[in-house]
């Protein structure tokens, strides 16, 4: 026991690093989409960023986007239509050769097209497919049934110039899930010579992707929760976990499922035919900054939905309210329970657009959202028509749209006229650098340094008026953080006016210090 009492004296970081009582939060900045590293607060609610939208980005432009009985490679036989243009959209981006490269749905469910671009806003199709005619993606799998459905992802564990640096997962034509793996992302080769590797019902979007938390493969596809197929049918997500060590070509169908996300609507409403309301249609899972991120395509069901068409739409160019798509996005911090509060409050991350518009019946967004310098680029694909809408009411193709948000302002905590505080809970302080995320244009931000038991510490307060930045850093009175290091210290942040985002610490260049 002596001994242990000396070594906290001598060492008082080695005795606060070990504390369970400590949030952990080092050098990893702090999304406040929640109430994780918050202790206290008073007089600030939880609100919504709001993406800007840059609008249309992509559109049928090329003979393979519009014409559904052209030949196409391998004689297979026209399906659908271009009147889904673009839906089930992913997107990534190409740190290597500095680019966005995207696959899409083309002209029906059968036909996948592949564009890149270098700016996100002007997007070339390159003639990708084998004999050089078209910008079709051809795999096909084991059935060759289709290759639709599908997202993509760049896998950070793997260097560029392996065959498996990209992967993807898709519905090869039987409403379950295929994985497959490429060099380019345009060359593919399935896994598990390939056979699907779930059941069903991996039928409106699949996602494999590398989860950085865990370091683990997840596998996202939709599940069955009633009736197969028509009026009756009850959508929601499974969310699977890769258990045989992130080897993919020696077990490719060893995956677990670790949870069945739907919608849960508290108010349990229900649409007219007795089918749950509000359903999961998808949800893809994007990982940024430790938090887990659900991309949610919630289905706000009507007469339309598993109609097959055969119900009409009186009037087809007005923003309708049921049989719709919306975009919302709920937060995680194990990658399986999700908060679902924007879908209860009816607040999607990005609005459907107003009568007339491209986006007006369903906005749906691609499974990645792409930093690039201090933006987000938030594509997704905008649907003029409701879901499952008869053709005469298909009077638009659809559109791939693009949103931009500033950084990390996804979800932030808000004083209005009244002033709030955000304490945060204890934690030993690591860098000498403080920055925080603010939008007070029209307020000010009050940033504090406490001690563990909320006592203020001489030195460590600054006040800002005005101040809008993804990075401010509080001129503190003593000029540095260097004498706290090891401690267990808190912040308070007190604002009017102003929402707080986010908060992080890291080292000056110039400071020299030991790892």
């Amino acid at each position: 026991m002596l001994l242990v009492v000396l070594a906290a004296l001598l060492f008082p970081a080695a005795s606060t690093a070990a504390d369970p009582h400590l949030a952990r939060i080092g050098l990893q900045k702090q999304l406040l989409v929640d109430d994780q590293v918050i202790a206290e607060k008073r007089n600030v609610i939880r609100v919504l960023g709001q993406p800007k939208k840059a609008g249309i980005v992509m559109a049928p432009s090329v003979p393979t986007d519009f014409d559904p009985v052209k030949r196409f490679p391998e004689g297979l036989p026209p399906t659908g239509g271009y009147d889904e243009f673009g839906r089930r959209t992913s997107v990534v981006w190409n740190d290597r050769d500095r680019k966005f490269q995207m696959i899409y749905r083309a002209s029906g469910e059968s036909y996948t097209g592949y564009a890149e671009s270098h700016d996100g806003i002007r997007w070339t199709k390159p003639l990708v497919s084998p004999d050089g005619s078209n910008n079709l993606i051809t795999h096909r799998g084991a059935n060759h049934g289709t290759f639709f459905e599908a997202s993509f992802m760049i896998d950070p564990t793997v260097p560029w110039g392996h065959p498996e640096k990209y992967k993807a997962a898709f519905n090869p034509g039987n409403t379950k899930c295929a994985i497959g793996h490429s060099a380019d992302g345009v060359h593919w080769i399935s896994y598990n010579d390939g056979k699907s590797v779930t059941g069903r019902a991996a039928d409106t979007f699949n996602q494999i992707l590398w989860d950085p938390i865990a370091k683990r493969y997840l596998l996202i596809t939709r599940t069955d929760l009633g009736a197969t197929g028509g009026r009756q049918e009850s959508r929601a997500t499974r969310i699977m976990a890769h258990e045989k060590e992130n080897d993919l070509l020696a077990y490719p169908d060893a995956w677990k499922t670790l949870a069945t996300v739907n919608v849960d609507d508290p108010a349990n409403r229900k649409s007219a035919l007795g089918v749950p309301l509000l359903q999961m249609e998808s949800m893809n899972v994007w990982v940024h900054e430790n938090v887990y991120f659900g991309l949610m395509h919630v289905l706000t069901a009507g007469e339309l939905t598993g109609a097959g068409g055969k119900v009409s739409v009186k009037h087809p160019d007005k923003r309708p309210a049921a049989d719709v798509i919306d975009y919302y996005i709920g937060t995680s911090r194990d990658g399986v329970n999700y908060d679902k509060s924007w879908v209860y409050a009816g607040t999607p991350f990005v609005e459907r657009g107003p009568d007339g518009s491209f986006d007006k019946g369903m906005l749906q967004p691609t499974p990645e959202i792409i930093t690039r310098g201090d933006e987000h680029f938030i594509f997704y694909t905008g649907q003029y028509n409701q879901h499952h809408s008869p053709a005469a009411a298909k009077r638009l193709t659809g559109r791939i749209g693009l949103a931009k948000l500033p950084l990390d302002r996804f979800i932030g905590q808000r004083a209005g006229g009244s002033i709030g505080t955000v304490t945060t809970k204890a934690f030993q302080l690591e860098g000498d650098r403080l920055e925080v995320n603010i939008d007070a244009k029209d307020g000010w931000l009050r940033v504090e340094l406490l001690d563990e038991l909320g006592n203020g510490l001489p030195g460590y307060s600054a006040t800002h008026k005005g101040a809008n930045e993804l990075r401010l850093v509080p001129s503190w009175e003593t000029g540095s953080l260097s004498n706290r290091q090891g401690t267990a210290v808190k912040l308070r942040f007190t604002l009017q006016n102003a929402t707080l985002y986010a908060f992080g610490f890291s080292w000056k260049p110039t400071h020299s210090h030991a790892r």
